[in-house]
């Protein structure tokens, strides 16, 4: 894929993506640190805009097909999480961020939206090199050892908690860190089957698959580890 796109891009793109990476790392750590919940709402809105501000100064044909993937998967995700807070009662939200979009805070599809982007981009960037599965497998990997720190964060801001008995990294539930490997394996999984820079509906059809398999992967391991 890489043979498509200068040099000089690529670059680019891949500083974009690693500082928007650092960004929501910095941010959500700084929620738990100064107990501010709505760190994680600014974090979010302040690293999409990063990434979108990227796109209109680049004219990265990647980002510009990872933007509309990433945010049909942000809004299904509202999905999973109301089965999760509304039926099986496994997750607990204490900052709305000013409201709640169905079940969850205000800027939950932002943060899923800006989370498919990034390992969206890293999946593709890794096929450049390697294999297809090999891209898949690192993702998913990254995807277990990245996020879960979001959520481990998230306890000590006061922004959401769980409530599950099951074993349990510190403050995250396992169940919850492997549904982080099925989210981005289908992040990866979508993206290396479907992109192609400028065919809009196979990013939407992407986020589409992806909605999907987020919400599968949260009942499938809560049932088995919840």
């Amino acid at each position: 894929m890489s043979r498509f796109l200068p040099s000089q891009q690529i670059r680019a793109d891949d500083g974009l993506v690693l500082g928007s990476l650092a960004m929501t790392m910095g941010g959500v750590l700084l929620g738990a640190i100064l107990r501010a919940p709505h760190a994680f709402g600014v974090t979010a809105l302040l690293v999409i805009a990063l990434l979108i501000g990227g796109w209109a100064l680049t004219g990265s044909r990647r980002l510009a097909w990872l933007l509309p993937f990433g945010f049909v998967a942000g809004v299904l995700e509202l999905w999973a999480d109301w089965i999760h807070v509304e039926h099986f009662g496994s997750l607990v939200y204490t900052d709305y961020f000013g409201f709640r979009l169905l079940a969850s805070p205000s800027y939950m599809a932002v943060g899923w939206w800006l989370t498919v982007v990034q390992f969206g981009y890293v999946a593709l960037r890794l096929a450049d090199r390697w294999r297809p599965w090999q891209a898949v497998a690192t993702v998913t990997f990254l995807g277990m050892t990245i996020p879960p720190w979001y959520e481990e964060f998230a306890a000590p801001a006061r922004a959401w908690h769980y409530t599950t008995a099951g074993p349990a990294v510190s403050n995250t539930p396992l169940w919850v860190i492997l549904t982080y490997g099925g989210c981005t394996f289908s992040i990866a999984t979508a993206a290396l089957l479907l992109y192609r820079g400028g065919r809009w509906p196979h990013a939407l059809a992407g986020g589409f698959f992806t909605g999907a398999g987020i919400t599968l992967s949260g009942i499938i391991w809560f049932a088995l580890l919840g």
